[in-house]
């Protein structure tokens, strides 16, 4: 968990989403990709097919977002929606940003959460207290997600 307490460098150095963004080691769980934007399942989730839909570019803020990324972040958001429900049927999602350290954030690489819910799993606070429903491992959601992806085109 070296990205987590390590210092930011600003410049995206040794950022996860960075090296996911650039093809590197977390590949096996980036699930749909486009030029700005690429969604990929958290490695650590709260719920199975807990998904993030991150900028291509390194970025601390929605601040620092162009127009066209922070719309191409709203529509890998919604797609990450769709193929959830596709795929995984959730009752609900959780949906939200963590921006700087004292909110949360464990990355200075923006990025929106998307988090499937069902009826009766647990309520969000817990969630956050690292209370973790999983019911199927990492690699099986992703080739069940990437199939949902593939069904909605293109990102």
């Amino acid at each position: 968990m070296a990205y987590v307490s390590g210092a930011p460098t600003g410049t995206g150095d040794g950022c996860f989403l960075c090296v996911a963004a650039g093809g590197g080691d977390d590949q096996s769980l980036v699930v749909d990709r486009g030029p700005l934007a690429y969604i990929l399942m958290n490695r650590f989730p709260y719920t199975s097919g807990h998904l993030m839909a991150v900028p291509v570019r390194h970025t601390a803020g929605l601040l620092g977002l162009t127009p066209d990324e922070g719309a191409a972040i709203f529509v890998a958001t919604q797609r990450a929606i769709r193929a959830l429900a596709d795929a995984l049927h959730p009752d609900g999602f959780n949906i939200g940003v963590n921006q700087g350290s004292a909110a949360g954030a464990s990355a200075e690489h923006v990025h929106v959460h998307v988090v499937p819910r069902w009826a009766g799993d647990t309520n969000f606070m817990p969630v956050l207290g690292d209370v973790k429903v999983l019911p199927q491992d990492l690699e099986a959601t992703a080739v069940t997600l990437r199939d949902a992806f593939a069904r909605l085109g293109p990102l």
